[in-house]
């Protein structure tokens, strides 16, 4: 009857888009990956196509520096498929274009390399936007070749700390310290990651990190799966918000963005049994990124990680 109908209509409609998208070139069938030559480029250190957005005005741009930004761009990239083709490489794999942290005053370093996350549903000023992402992946498929982007699931920048001898595992507020964010301010802006406030009772209830120290012993599983590495905000993959949250931010990248594969950085940091939610989860709303993919026409979305 009526359900029937709907269901119906609504298979229609996924295969019109995905045809749609096919003809504009952001959506292609994923290809046999073991046959592909993956070319590997740090957005900021390649090619930099578009020297207005270099400065973003924090002090973190100053290409003699090897701790600060250089320029390069997604326009960069692009401008290069030519060359990175005729090296032989079938697809190109970027570091993340996601909007980071740029400066961390604790380190004394800038976030260039994309790996500190604040908003995973945007791309990076410095990198350009959401337009120009879409344009690389088009520009690729149009070459016959793949877009591969880098991920992180295990953490976000480095918006607060732990004293060590101070901490508490069973007082969250014990200890805990923010640090200060420069000119993006202390917290991410992308919701829930902003709730990272442990001295905020509410704040600390919701869970969404591990009110955590730094990693002492890289041979202790509890550690390496739940505390902070390097001082990076350690995500609380156990969290069902988060791991939603997780699911809505990297599925808009393959949606929106054209994307054909994700490597994931700092994957033995997370407890395994997190990537069966990240790639398989039944939520109508937040499904599992191989369920994402295959709605866009990818039956063989490509899934490594670091190790």
């Amino acid at each position: 009857g009526i359900r029937t109908l709907t269901a119906l209509l609504a298979v229609i409609g996924a295969v019109n888009n995905v045809n749609a998208n096919a003809e504009d070139g952001l959506h292609v069938p994923s290809p046999d990956w073991r046959e592909q030559i993956i070319y590997f480029a740090m957005i900021d250190r390649f090619n930099d196509g578009n020297p207005a957005n270099n400065d973003q005005g924090s002090g973190e741009y100053d290409p003699g520096k090897g701790s600060h930004y250089s320029g390069g761009d997604l326009t960069g990239i692009r401008e290069k498929i030519p060359y990175i083709k005729e090296l032989g490489a079938t697809a190109v794999w970027i570091t993340p274009p996601v909007a980071h942290q740029w400066w961390s005053k604790t380190s004394n370093y800038g976030g260039y390399h994309g790996y500190w996350g604040e908003n995973l549903m945007q791309v990076d000023a410095h990198f350009g936007n959401l337009a120009e992402m879409q344009a690389l992946s088009r520009a690729l498929h149009g070459q016959g070749m793949y877009l591969v982007q880098d991920i992180v699931v295990n953490h976000m920048g480095n918006y607060f700390a732990y004293d060590p001898k101070n901490w508490s595992p069973a007082d969250p507020k014990h200890g805990f310290r923010p640090l200060a964010g420069g000119v993006q301010g202390n917290a991410p802006s992308q919701i829930p990651f902003r709730f990272n406030n442990a001295a905020d009772p509410e704040q600390a209830a919701m869970g969404i990190y591990h009110w955590t120290p730094d990693i002492v012993d890289y041979g202790d599983p509890e550690q390496e799966h739940n505390w902070q590495m390097a001082g990076l905000d350690d995500l609380n993959t156990e969290n069902a918000e988060v791991r939603k949250a997780l699911r809505r931010s990297y599925g808009f990248w393959i949606k929106e963005a054209g994307v054909d594969a994700f490597r994931v950085d700092t994957a033995f940091y997370v407890p395994p049994d997190y990537f069966r939610d990240f790639l398989y989860a039944e939520d109508a709303g937040n499904p599992g990124l191989f369920a994402v993919a295959k709605a866009t026409g990818r039956n063989g979305f490509h899934v490594f990680g670091e190790g």
